[in-house]
């Protein structure tokens, strides 16, 4: 296991502590490696779930496999935060029944 480092940045700390409720963690450096945690693909979902509850814009599952450390995942989503947002096919057809709906008020 890596030396630990405390996250510096806000990305860096709340990839920390979500990484920590869900491996039950005290403390999470920015340099260790989720599955050197105990990390496994289950987890990983629900570490998805709980960082779309906080950032607009997050990788999909398959891709937070590219980014094992805190580091890491948080420089991906310092990016994507920078991207501009995509909105999905689903996402685009609720805000067209949403528009719609308005017109016909």
């Amino acid at each position: 296991m890596a030396q630990f480092e405390a996250p510096a940045t806000d990305v860096e700390r709340s990839v920390a502590r979500i990484w920590g409720e869900v491996l039950n963690l005290p403390e999470v450096g920015v340099a260790d490696n989720f599955f050197d945690l105990g990390g496994h693909s289950v987890l990983l979902h629900m570490v998805h779930d709980k960082l779309g509850a906080g950032f607009a814009e997050v990788p999909p599952v398959v891709e937070l496999f590219q980014y094992p450390t805190v580091r890491q995942l948080a420089q991906r989503l310092d990016r994507g935060a920078a991207a501009p947002a995509r909105i999905g096919r689903r996402a685009r057809g609720g805000l067209n029944r949403l528009r719609q709906n308005r017109i016909g008020e």
